[in-house]
C-alpha cells in the first residue's frame, strides 16, 4: 500500500495492510487498519481509527476516536493455584515482568512464559468442579483467563502447542519451548575434558515434523551461551541417542548445559557427560 493523502474531503479507508504514511488535513476520515501505518498525521480533521498494534500518531485540532486491540500495562501481582496429574501448583503472576510456578510435589520453581513475552498470559484460573465433564474433550477441568486476548480456555497437559485466538490466523499452532538447565561444577584450577554429552529420553514421537532438541553451553555462569547444534527427532525412530561431541574443556566455575526442546521429546531421563569408561 502506498501513502494515503486527504485534504478538505471525506475519506473512508479500509487497509488490509499498512500504508507507509497516512496524512489527513481538514477532512473527515475513517480508517480501519489491521496492520497500522508507521506514521499518521491529522490536522483539523475528524478521524475514527481502528488498529491492532501501536504506531506513531500525531493529531492537531482534531476529534479522534481510537479503538486499539492489544495489551495495556499490568503492574498487578496475582496468585492462584491448580492441581494437575497429582501435582499441586502455585502460580505467581508478577504483572508483565514474569510468571513463576511452584510445583509442591517436586518442590521446584519454574518460569512459564509465552512466545515473545516474559510472562504467561494466564492471569487467573482454578480447577472448575462443574468443568470435570469437559475434561475428556479439553484435557482437564482447569479454566484460566487470558488477559491478552480476553478469552477463557482449558489447560491441556498433552497438547504440545498453543492456539492463539488471532482472527487473522485462527488455526495457527505455536509449539512450546521447554527449557531445562543443569550444571557440572569445577573448583580451583581443575580442568575436565568434555568429549561428549548425550541425553537419554523417549524418542520417535515428535509433536510435529521437524521438531528438535538444541544444546547450548555456558562456561561463564550463564552470561553467554554457545550453540552446540540442533538434533531433529524423526517419527518412528526410537533408538538413536541425542549426542553432541567435541565440547572442549571445562574449567572453573563449571559448565551450564541448557536444553531447549520445541516438541521433539516428552521427557528427559538423564543428561550424561563423557562415556562410562571416562572420568566424567
Amino acid at each position: 500500500m502506498t501513502d494515503v493523502n486527504s485534504s478538505a474531503g471525506r475519506v473512508l479507508i479500509t487497509l488490509r495492510q499498512s500504508a507507509p504514511d497516512m496524512f489527513v488535513s481538514a477532512g473527515r476520515g475513517m480508517a480501519t487498519i489491521n496492520f497500522p501505518t508507521a506514521n499518521m498525521l491529522a490536522s483539523e480533521a475528524r478521524i475514527q481509527l481502528t488498529f491492532r498494534q501501536a504506531s506513531q500518531l500525531d493529531v492537531s485540532a482534531a476529534r479522534v476516536l481510537v479503538a486499539g486491540r492489544g495489551r495495556i500495562a499490568n503492574p498487578r501481582v496475582r496468585a492462584w493455584t491448580f492441581s494437575l496429574d497429582g501435582h499441586d501448583f502455585y502460580v505467581l503472576r508478577l504483572g508483565d515482568r514474569g510468571t513463576l510456578v511452584y510445583d509442591v510435589y517436586s518442590e521446584q520453581w519454574i518460569e512459564w512464559a509465552d512466545l515473545g513475552q516474559p510472562f504467561w498470559r494466564a492471569n487467573l484460573g482454578q480447577n472448575w468442579i462443574g468443568g470435570s465433564k469437559y475434561g475428556p474433550d479439553y484435557g482437564s477441568d482447569i479454566v484460566v483467563g487470558d488477559d491478552t486476548w480476553g478469552v477463557l480456555y482449558f489447560l491441556d497437559p498433552e497438547q504440545a502447542f498453543d492456539q492463539h485466538p488471532d482472527y487473522l490466523n485462527p488455526t495457527q499452532e505455536i509449539y512450546f519451548d521447554r527449557i531445562v538447565m543443569g550444571q557440572y561444577p569445577i573448583k580451583g584450577r581443575e580442568v575436565m575434558p568434555c568429549y561428549v554429552a548425550f541425553i537419554t529420553s523417549d524418542m520417535g514421537q515428535p509433536a510435529y515434523t521437524g521438531a528438535g532438541v538444541q544444546l547450548l553451553i555456558s562456561d561463564d555462569a550463564g552470561q553467554s551461551f554457545d550453540d552446540m547444534g540442533l538434533i531433529t527427532v524423526t517419527a518412528g525412530e526410537f533408538t538413536p541417542e541425542l549426542t553432541w561431541t567435541s565440547l572442549g574443556q571445562i574449567g572453573a566455575p563449571g559448565r551450564l548445559f541448557k536444553i531447549v526442546d520445541d516438541g521433539a521429546i516428552a521427557r528427559i531421563d538423564a543428561l550424561e557427560m563423557n562415556d562410562p569408561d571416562d572420568d566424567g
